[in-house]
């Protein structure tokens, strides 16, 4: 029999890190709900910003957490050249076209952190680290709350941008329909490029969140684009309100599963909710 508290706990974990999944996945949900494209590179710019996160901590001193405020800056700049300088000369081609795009991205970003950091693992131990606050019994990680607060002031935030500000009205109409939002005077390639520069800076956000309590590598990436996939494919492709709910589920599936399964296979119950969210219900919990 499974412990009640022992699964509180896990329940409590889960839902922490499932916040931080779903900023991690919003911006992917974003980008593919206003462009239509899958970008590839999407958690390797998260693993920039993790290295980010290590050289402020290890070389200045500073706290990870301005790394994630950076990697937010950073990534609202990342994405901006990338998209005028690649993404916007190849919309309207093949999809297989944007997928080589976005995979050389990947690529050229993963293989030029190993040359400048190497293949080996890196971690920070900011003094939240290992701390642990107490609350009515359920032991709740520092890292893990501060990351949590932190995902869903920024939920919170792209939430109203996108539903009480004129821009973020208009970015809305160009992902329902380009054609109708352009005869209504809205300019579709200023919103694909904000689109994609927001995408990005939610990805450098977290991953100034997660280095907090993740290791940092150069292959770190690969996990959590993947795990991003997973997320917005079982919330629905272009919702954003399920892919917050499907990182809260996949954040607490994981951390319920790590009680009776080895902790490393952990990362299987995402891809198992995977394939079973695709022959139940391939448009996702909130799909258009």
């Amino acid at each position: 029999m499974v412990d009640l508290w022992l699964l509180g706990q896990a329940t409590t974990s889960g839902l922490l890190l499932g916040c931080i999944y779903a900023v991690v996945a919003l911006g992917l949900s974003l980008i593919w709900g206003v462009m239509e494209i899958v970008n590839f590179a999407h958690g390797d710019f998260l693993m920039l910003s993790m290295y980010l996160s290590y050289f402020l901590f290890t070389y200045l001193g500073l706290d990870p957490l301005i790394g994630a405020i950076l990697g937010f800056l950073m990534g609202l700049a990342l994405g901006f050249i990338v998209e005028k300088g690649l993404i916007e000369k190849v919309l309207g081609s093949p999809p297989i076209v944007t997928i080589l795009v976005t995979f050389s991205i990947l690529l050229i970003i993963r293989y030029g952190a190993m040359a400048a950091w190497g293949p080996g693992v890196k971690t920070l131990h900011p003094w939240y680290f290992m701390a642990i606050l107490n609350l009515w019994g359920v032991r709740i990680s520092m890292a893990y709350l501060i990351g949590a607060l932190i995902s869903l002031a920024a939920t919170i935030a792209l939430h109203i941008f996108l539903k009480k500000t004129y821009t973020g009205i208009a970015l809305r109409a160009t992902s329902q329909n380009r054609l109708a939002a352009e005869l209504l005077g809205i300019d579709a390639k200023k919103m694909y490029t904000l689109s994609f520069c927001i995408g990005v800076a939610l990805v450098g956000l977290a991953g100034g969140v997660l280095s907090t309590f993740y290791y940092v590598v150069p292959e770190v990436g690969g996990r959590f684009c993947l795990l991003s996939f997973v997320i917005v494919v079982l919330g629905g492709f272009g919702s954003l309100l399920g892919t917050f709910l499907g990182g809260l589920i996949i954040g607490v599936a994981e951390e319920i599963s790590a009680i009776f399964i080895p902790p490393v296979m952990k990362d299987v119950v995402a891809f198992i909710i995977f394939l079973l969210i695709l022959m139940l219900k391939p448009s996702g919990l909130f799909g258009r």
